[in-house]
């Protein structure tokens, strides 16, 4: 005959692998790295801890129909669920070659090595630019339903930039189209080491003996992690190492990893036009407004103060424009 009773168990968990992440864009530039900084993000300007979201868009400018440009959106800070979003995106794509416009402060460096991999094996480009969504038309109801929907929306270069481990995403597109309005930076990895106790409540199946009650089999009830501490660690060489082949692999050139290591994570290191190009981090000097439109982005752009101004380095001519994505 058995019974049931209930009993709890505190054990300590240690995490064996410690996250790395690299810090946002708070901290401002020196003018040292790029002519520019003075026209770079101020702090108060920078959004703090939005996840990303990955979207299919469809252009809503003026005008357009069902038959409008399409593209992927990518914007704010990534982490796992960027990851499983980015999936689940890129799966509904079928054959078609959505460009992506990247717009991030960074976060997780592991999350986006793996956004970037994911990418790059799909075949398709990235473009840094900022996507600002519309509201669903009152007719779609198609748009409304989250896990079938194209959200409509509208590229702008206002305060396109690609920080601290965005970086990694872009490196993953074929062709890498950062504008003279558009601004990627680079610096030192954070790492972080997380310790817990997990409280788990178990219902204990028992059965009668001539010692006593003797455990059948238990059940998990509820678990709750408590008391959980995370401090920061001393990044290990290995996980630069592990960056270095990645980037290697994406054919970004070898020059590109002294720039990062040298940054401490505290600033940034805002890229020049000679840095984007000599580095790979850059294949055209278009905008990525001009990539889903297929005209040239204009150098004016509302809120224009907020946008980082071109750096002093000459431009490297670009190439034709892509013919606008379907």
């Amino acid at each position: 005959m058995a019974h049931d009773a209930a009993t709890q168990k505190a054990a300590t968990v240690e995490t064996s692998t410690p996250s790395i992440r690299t810090a946002n864009t708070r901290a401002a530039s020196s003018s040292k790295q790029t002519p520019a900084s003075a026209a770079l993000p101020k702090p108060s300007q920078l959004p703090q801890g939005t996840p990303m979201q990955v979207a299919l868009v469809q252009s809503a400018a003026p005008g357009c129909d069902a038959a409008c440009t399409h593209w992927i959106a990518a914007q704010g800070m990534i982490d796992a669920a960027a990851v499983a979003q980015f999936k689940a995106v890129l799966k509904t794509l079928g054959n078609r070659k959505l460009p992506i416009l990247l717009n991030s402060d960074g976060g997780s460096v592991d999350d986006s090595l793996a956004i970037g991999r994911l990418i790059r094996a799909k075949g398709l480009d990235v473009a840094i630019a900022a996507t600002v969504f519309k509201p669903c038309p009152a007719n779609d109801l198609g748009c409304r339903q989250p896990a079938k929907r194209t959200l409509p929306g509208v590229a702008t270069m206002t305060r396109a930039r690609c920080a601290s481990a965005c970086a990694f995403i872009l490196a993953g597109g074929v062709n890498r189209y950062v504008g003279p309005h558009a601004v990627v930076g680079v610096h030192q990895f954070r790492s972080f080491h997380t310790t817990a106790q997990v409280l788990r409540r178990y219902r204990i199946f028992t059965r009668p003996t001539w010692s006593g009650p003797q455990e059948v089999r238990r059940e998990l009830i509820s678990e709750k992690r408590v008391n959980v501490k995370t401090v920061e660690t001393r990044t290990p060489d290995s996980a630069y190492a592990d960056v270095s082949r990645y980037f290697a692999e994406m054919g970004i050139t070898p020059a590109i990893m002294p720039m990062v290591k040298a940054t401490p994570s505290t600033t940034m290191r805002w890229l020049t036009r000679a840095e984007l190009t000599s580095t790979r981090m850059e294949t055209h000097a278009i905008e990525g407004v001009q990539l889903v439109t297929g005209t040239l982005a204009p150098l004016i752009q509302p809120d224009q103060s907020a946008v980082p101004a071109p750096t002093a380095d000459p431009v490297r001519p670009a190439a034709p424009a892509p013919a606008a994505a379907k």
